[in-house]
């Protein structure tokens, strides 16, 4: 991979060195972080929301790279940012991945971790180290799945309309961020601006092609994990900490599986941002020593 030095966001002049890489037909755009006065160790990869994309992971990618022995990546998932070009399912998103190494710490944030978790069943007899946060294994009923997909094609309509839009772009972002999903939260003007390097087709694209509705459901494939999980969800966001009370204690007890569950109270959808050190902190536990 080669990467071009394009920015330089030390938290310390001359520490932190980013670079970024387009995305091409096989790879996925992404963002490099690493520090100028510490050989890195060990690679983690952030893998970000729906109508996110890799700078939202900036503050603590900078972090990690910054204070541990870290080579931090942060993709720009197919349909988002540098990716935008890209139109892939989630099992094809899974290939674009895998190059990044699988023996890396990994980081997934909802639809993120529904690309990671993908990827981690297709590689079921690998040992893993992963973190996710919002995760979904899938919808168990075909009607309410089939329902699912359906207004998320209507939803992908509406974005796409949005193409030449960019007031009415911009409100959507806002409205998307402003579901009783994320809340409790303060909106940051720098997201939105994020997400505004997003583009409704890719947006569009993204909803069709890994909708919840589309994906298969991997309830029943979860046991099949290996290595060393944590599951990282809101107090306040009552769905997921729902499913990741009920992935836990289904995994619990799965040989060859470590599995922990990290709640941040008073928190909802987007937790790991708006309370980033407990993520910070998983991550490093998985340091190797």
């Amino acid at each position: 991979m080669n990467f071009q030095i394009s920015e330089s966001t030390p938290r310390n002049p001359g520490q932190l060195m980013v670079s970024k890489s387009p995305a091409t037909a096989t790879t996925l755009a992404q963002t490099r972080y690493i520090s100028a006065d510490r050989e890195s160790r060990q690679r983690v990869v952030l893998i970000h929301g729906f109508t996110q994309n890799g700078a939202s992971f900036r503050e603590i990618a900078s972090t990690l790279a910054s204070n541990f022995p870290f080579e931090v990546i942060c993709v720009d998932l197919p349909g988002h940012g540098g990716s935008s070009g890209i139109k892939a399912d989630l099992g094809q998103t899974a290939n674009l991945l895998s190059p990044l190494g699988m023996e890396s710490i990994w980081v997934g944030y909802s639809l993120g971790a529904r690309n990671l978790l993908t990827l981690c069943l297709l590689n079921p007899d690998h040992t893993w180290k992963v973190i996710l946060s919002g995760v979904n294994p899938g919808i168990e009923d075909e009607t309410e799945r089939y329902q699912r997909y359906q207004d998320d094609l209507a939803l992908a309509a509406k974005i796409r309309l949005l193409k030449d839009d960019p007031a009415g772009f911009k409100e959507f972002l806002k409205s998307w961020m402003a579901l009783p999903l994320f809340q409790p939260r303060i909106t940051r003007s720098s997201d939105i601006e994020t997400r505004l390097a997003n583009s409704p087709d890719g947006l569009a694209n993204s909803l069709e092609s890994t909708s919840v509705g589309v994906q298969p459901n991997l309830w029943p494939e979860i046991v099949k994990l290996r290595g060393k999980l944590t599951l990282i969800t809101g107090g306040s966001d009552s769905k997921y900490l729902r499913i990741a009370e009920r992935a836990k204690a289904s995994l619990e007890n799965c040989k060859g599986l470590e599995i922990s569950c990290e709640v941040i109270d008073g928190l909802g959808h987007a937790a790991i941002f708006d309370h980033p050190q407990t993520l910070i902190d998983a991550v490093a536990s998985r340091v190797d020593i």
